[in-house]
């Protein structure tokens, strides 16, 4: 038997897979904080020097990502579940092969512009810029995936997650003005993450402002073939079964690691 381009990537991004990967970061942020407040510095020990990476203590080359985004004991609780949140949406969107191969390529893409861009890490920029660009490509990819998804802001006032992530990209990107050019070139770095991802999706169908439902109003639908007429008419079809929004508004389409566009019955696992 032959195998697709796509059979093999599918294979691959299979045995990559780390399932929850997102979760464990979030839990290892979590019990970071709790270090920190009973050794009050030891988060210095895991930031990335690559000075001190090329001196032996190579764990600084992961353990970057466990460093909280905040180490204020009010808000690391919602940073821990919203992290776990995003983590919990992406999986179920794009699989765990395929966003364990888009967190590490975040990590990869951020590590190299530290040590290309020269970051000491030694009474300089603190690395916690790295893992909060490093998380705001997460949340870029689920404000594409899931735009109409509702946070509320102060716990009061909801706001669509699509402009919270528009709006977070705009404050890193003012907040990047004047310092260091490695700040510049991590947070790129990230973006160049998001984009490798999902601008094909933005070009195909500019995604991140159409209307979708969160993940949990996800309802797998049976239904048959659309007209000749809609299918003329229509913005989404699946690859497989040729079902399109004008013939079920209810189901879910997803374009995949080939390129194609799936409902939720057929998409790639």
């Amino acid at each position: 038997m032959s195998f697709t381009l796509s059979d093999k990537l599918r294979t691959f991004l299979s045995s990559f897979a780390v399932p929850g990967l997102i979760r464990y970061v979030a839990l290892l942020n979590a019990l970071v904080f709790v270090l920190h407040l009973i050794a009050p510095g030891y988060t210095s020990l895991l930031e990335l020097v690559p000075t001190l990476v090329l001196h032996g203590q190579v764990w600084r080359l992961i353990t970057w990502i466990f460093i909280p985004e905040t180490l204020s004991p009010f808000w690391i609780i919602f940073a821990v579940l919203f992290l776990f949140y995003l983590g919990d949406g992406l999986e179920a969107a794009m699989g765990s092969g395929r966003l364990t191969l888009f967190y590490f390529t975040g990590v990869v893409l951020c590590t190299a512009a530290s040590f290309v861009f020269g970051w000491s890490g030694v009474g300089g920029v603190s690395l916690a810029h790295a893992n909060t660009f490093l998380n705001l490509s997460l949340l870029l990819a689920y404000a594409t995936l899931y735009p109409d998804f509702k946070v509320l802001v102060f716990f009061v006032l909801p706001v669509r997650i699509v402009w919270l992530a528009l709006f977070s990209a705009a404050l890193m990107i003012l907040s990047s003005i004047g310092q260091p050019t490695v700040v510049a070139a991590t947070l790129g770095a990230a973006f160049l993450n998001y984009l490798l991802f999902f601008g094909k999706t933005l070009q195909l169908e500019c995604r991140i402002f159409h209307r979708r439902p969160p993940p949990d109003a996800f309802t797998p639908i049976i239904s048959k073939q659309g007209s000749q007429q809609e299918a003329i008419q229509t913005f989404h079809r699946c690859h497989v079964c040729g079902r399109t929004e004008n013939s079920l508004p209810q189901l879910e389409f997803r374009v995949s690691a080939d390129g194609e566009e799936y409902c939720s019955e057929h998409r790639p696992r």
